[in-house]
């Protein structure tokens, strides 16, 4: 199994879409509410962080569908947890988020492997179409094959 990834059952339900267990980190508290909230109507499993610290704490302690971050301000301050987040597993999409689009930052994460890059505020509907679309892109890997050892 290439390094970074883990298995993790299959969190579906019969004839139900799967649970997905979503990293949200934003420092504006109001943001941090409604997307958390609109993504919990949604069946997700939401962890929302107020700082990039707890952040960082949660994602090493939790697996995680999709990381969701905000840039704060003009530089992009998330840059480490996005950085550990795909080195912790470069499947995993990530969705940064912005109040001003700064093309500088945008190039960093897009290079440093964000699936995207938008502008907030995001209307509960583009929130939901957004993320829906980051977690087709999530690699589940089927459970390995057992080794059974037979007796010579």
């Amino acid at each position: 199994m290439p390094e970074g990834i883990s298995q993790r059952p299959a969190d579906q339900v019969q004839g139900k879409a799967p649970r997905r267990k979503i990293l949200l980190v934003d420092g504006d508290s109001h943001d941090l509410q409604l997307y958390a909230s609109v993504l919990r109507e949604q069946g997700h499993v939401v962890d929302s962080c107020a700082t990039f610290a707890e952040g960082a704490e949660r994602l090493e302690c939790a697996w995680y569908d999709l990381i969701i971050l905000n840039q704060e301000g003009g530089t992009f301050q998330g840059q480490p947890l996005l950085e550990r987040a795909v080195e912790l597993n470069r499947y995993r999409p990530v969705l940064v988020l912005a109040r001003c689009v700064d093309m500088r930052s945008y190039i960093d994460a897009m290079y440093l492997g964000a699936l995207d890059y938008m502008e907030k505020p995001l209307a509960a509907c583009e929130i939901v179409r957004t993320v829906s679309n980051c977690l087709s892109h999530v690699v589940v890997l089927p459970k390995a094959p057992m080794e059974v050892a037979l007796p010579s």
